[in-house]
């Protein structure tokens, strides 16, 4: 095996071992659309399914702020952000 299939085959070790990997949990298309503005986090882990890994954190002023993310199935992800525990942005990207 050559140097650079050996560097592919690590890298994806690598993200196999990340805590969505560990769970049969994917984000869905289908749980992406049911996500609304002001849901709150707990209410989004219930209809994704899991945690979602937290990408950011901020707080100022007293607004705590926190970016999340789900791994779809392939290549598919999401992300949503939560402001006051109230949904208020979510990307998505090749989710089926």
């Amino acid at each position: 095996m050559n140097l650079s299939k050996s560097l592919v085959l690590l890298a994806g070790l690598v993200v196999a071992g990340s805590s969505q990997a560990e769970t049969s949990c994917r984000a869905s298309k289908a749980a992406y659309d049911a996500l609304y503005t002001g849901m709150s986090y707990g209410h989004a882990v219930a209809t994704i399914g899991c945690e979602g890994e937290e990408l950011s954190s901020s707080e100022f002023s007293g607004i705590k702020t926190v970016m999340y993310m789900w791994n779809g199935a392939g290549i598919g992800n999401m992300n949503a952000m939560f402001q006051r525990d109230g949904l208020v942005s979510k990307a998505q990207f090749g989710l089926k």
